[in-house]
């Protein structure tokens, strides 16, 4: 229970480093650092937050889009994942299965706290206007406050009482049918290229396929290691930003006068 309460915290941390400092403590693989702290497997900790980066490489908030939260079904799988299984691909596939539902669960708790803390907003503008500024801070932290409890109270009871379920479960999986934590881990080795795959269709949009071509050819064709090609791509990126400022810079082009002196508008090449 103590492990329990140390992973809810840690996972309201993370989820204030969200909408705070923005330390990366959200992504997955800082994540589960702090999971391998608390339960002391540091090792397995850090390849099932590796998996689940890549899972979730492509899952960003887009205008109003609210995705799965990644901090919870990442502490959650990587928690139970470590607590219920014997070897390291038992326990990504476990961590892998879980924390997806769990991330969606979390998600639709997230929606909620977002549209209920809208009154907190409207409570500190009347707190602005009649001059009790010092309100302001009350609702502000009570805001961060239920953002905490949204993963820590979720995590608490999947890591606390959830773990006896789960460790039950894994001793029937792994005893009486063992091919199901085969396929989980098929499926867990498969999650990484969904999210690639995610990732891939934000670059193949209006001109960025063209930088994924020509990594692909310094990767396939040139034999480029990982690192230069991160070179390579921060000077096209360098490059390209110097082109799109330059045109953006650019005055307009204004339609020459009619020599006759009449007003008559003319079309002309943008």
């Amino acid at each position: 229970m103590l492990q329990a309460l140390l992973l809810a915290i840690w996972a309201g941390l993370c989820t204030w480093d969200q909408f705070g400092p923005h330390l990366g403590f959200r992504k997955p693989l800082l994540a589960s650092v702090g999971v391998g702290i608390i339960l002391g497997d540091m090792t397995t900790a850090i390849m099932i937050g590796a998996t689940m980066e890549l899972m979730w490489l492509g899952v960003n908030n887009i205008g109003a889009y609210v995705p799965p939260d990644v901090i919870s079904g990442t502490i959650v799988g990587a928690a139970l994942g470590i607590m219920g299984s014997t070897d390291t691909a038992s326990a990504i596939a476990l961590a892998v299965a879980i924390g997806i539902p769990t991330a969606t669960l979390v998600q639709q708790l997230n929606i909620l706290v977002m549209t209920t803390n809208v009154s907190l907003v409207h409570a500190a503008d009347k707190a602005v206007l009649s001059g009790k500024f010092n309100a302001v801070n009350k609702y502000f932290w009570a805001g961060a406050f239920c953002f905490f409890l949204t993963r820590a109270v979720p995590v608490f009871i999947a890591t606390g009482i959830g773990s006896f379920v789960i460790e039950d479960i894994m001793a029937f999986l792994q005893n009486q049918v063992p091919w199901v934590l085969s396929g989980f881990s098929t499926a867990g080795g498969m999650m990484p290229a969904v999210g690639l795959a995610m990732l891939l269709t934000m670059m193949m949009k209006k001109n960025m396929w063209i930088f994924l071509l020509i990594g692909f050819v310094m990767a396939a064709f040139l034999n480029v290691p990982t690192v230069g090609i991160a070179l390579a791509a921060c000077a096209a990126a360098g490059v390209w930003d110097v082109i799109t400022e330059g045109q953006k810079n650019q005055p307009a082009p204004v339609a020459a006068a009619p020599a006759d002196g009449s007003e008559t508008e003319e079309e002309y090449d943008l």
